[in-house]
């Protein structure tokens, strides 16, 4: 008798055995999968910084033209995001997504620092900053649904591998305790 270990015990050391494989499996599923979403967020900022150096580095001169130029779109999040840049009051870059007013209206009074504004009726989220001498004003605006979609995508990401790995260890902790 001493040699067999007892019933418990092994049902015990099975049951927790299936229960950490399967949460480890859905802990896996639910890092790659959020870290997927962050990175596609993450890269169309990156793609938007980028938008404003290629239209920062083109030959364009601002008093020759009465046209302000617009970004290109390099990233399929790039539309969630947009910036505006005006230097003495005056806008003079922009992404295409960007109305041509300032994108935190003048009775906000937002000098420096974040801003919740609708913008054709749709909510952004807007970081405003200023240039040293305050000559020149930025602001970069995120569309709130991009970020209500980063929060479902957790949440689906999260809830649905959980949702089968509870499935899973169900079925596993049948099977263990009709094995045992």
């Amino acid at each position: 008798m001493n040699g067999a270990p007892s019933l418990a015990r092994r049902l015990l050391v099975l049951v927790l055995a299936l229960v950490g494989a399967t949460w480890l499996g859905a802990a896996v599923y639910t890092w790659i999968d959020v870290r997927h979403e962050l990175d596609e967020l993450l890269d169309g900022h990156l793609a938007q910084a980028a938008a404003l150096l290629v239209v920062q580095a083109s030959d364009f001169d601002a008093e020759d033209d009465d046209e302000v130029p617009e970004s290109p779109v390099l990233h399929r999040y790039a539309p969630r995001v947009a910036f505006q840049v005006f230097h003495e009051g005056q806008l003079v870059r922009r992404s295409a997504n960007a109305p041509a007013t300032p994108m935190v209206p003048p009775g906000q009074r937002v000098r420096h620092g974040f801003a919740q504004v609708d913008i054709d009726g749709e909510p952004w989220r807007v970081f405003v900053a200023r240039g040293s001498d305050s000559d020149v004003r930025v602001y970069v605006g995120e569309h709130r649904h991009s970020r209500d979609a980063i929060l479902w995508a957790v949440l689906r990401g999260t809830l649905w591998p959980l949702a089968l790995a509870l499935l899973a260890l169900a079925l596993a902790v049948g099977w263990g305790v009709h094995r045992g």
